[in-house]
């Protein structure tokens, strides 16, 4: 061949080849920058995150705090909680605990949002019920925080209270008490002598209320003081050397209330 034809040929080759390369490297630059452009507006589209779908502790049952309540005692007790408490409407139950192998303490509110166990905001609701539990060093250590008494043995006025009990009533410093015993149970109502007949009246609305109710069986006894004033509900009683006391309620009717839906 000659070399006038080669090298028409090899120019033509060259052409043909960058006819058919790929963009400059000005055109590929502008290429490889346009993929990155296109995450950033696809992240630019997403919903910004609600405080909502951070929210950790999303309304329970109460069936399901009181669960979660008996989860997190660490004691060796056995850990008798109640089963339901009285919440007003829209309300939520939370609670404060402590608790080791020989005590446990819970202490009931009722919140406004929900709010979960030990949270620093917990206590800032109305107290419902306050629950403690402790072992004693000896069975007669126990019996000596119940003070039980059989009130037929005491003498004071008896009085019908209904369903076949008789309570006795003894008035002194200004206080009177109609009292009574329920097999290991004594209950005690107590009121001012001046509003005698309130007193006589809780403690028959009491033996009413426990006719169809069953208060936790002791080993061995249970006490259970109820005041017309609402200002010092006590219920406690016995498992050999383990007390339990509930307190801290105002109302003396749901204080019994709480306690004969201990399980």
């Amino acid at each position: 061949m000659k070399p006038l034809m080669r090298m028409f040929i090899s120019t033509f080759t060259v052409i043909l080849l960058s006819a058919c390369s790929p963009n400059s490297e000005a055109e590929q630059a502008t290429n490889d920058s346009k993929e990155p452009t296109a995450e950033v507006e696809a992240d630019s589209t997403q919903e910004p995150t609600s405080p909502e779908s951070n929210q950790t502790n999303p309304a329970m049952t109460q069936a399901e705090v009181i669960e979660s309540i008996r989860t997190d005692l660490k004691t060796n007790l056995t850990k008798l909680l109640p089963s339901e408490l009285p919440l007003q409407n829209d309300k939520y139950l939370t609670a404060t605990i402590t608790s080791d192998e020989s005590i446990y303490e819970v202490v009931f509110y009722e919140s406004k949002e929900p709010t979960a166990i030990n949270h620093e905001t917990s206590a800032e609701g109305r107290i419902i019920a306050r629950l403690h539990a402790q072992k004693y060093e000896s069975k007669e250590k126990a019996d000596e925080q119940i003070a039980f008494e059989n009130f037929s043995e005491l003498g004071g006025q008896p009085i019908d209270l209904g369903y076949g009990i008789t309570g006795y009533q003894d008035a002194g410093a200004g206080s009177m008490w109609t009292s009574w015993n329920e097999g290991r149970w004594a209950i005690a109502a107590h009121t001012r002598t001046t509003d005698g007949e309130k007193g006589e009246e809780l403690a028959k609305e009491a033996t009413k209320f426990l006719e169809t109710h069953t208060l936790p069986i002791p080993k061995t006894n249970g006490f259970a003081h109820i005041d017309v004033y609402q200002s010092d509900n006590r219920i406690a009683w016995q498992n050999e050397n383990v007390v339990y006391k509930i307190d801290e309620v105002k109302d003396p009717m749901i204080a019994l209330e709480i306690a004969t839906s201990i399980e």
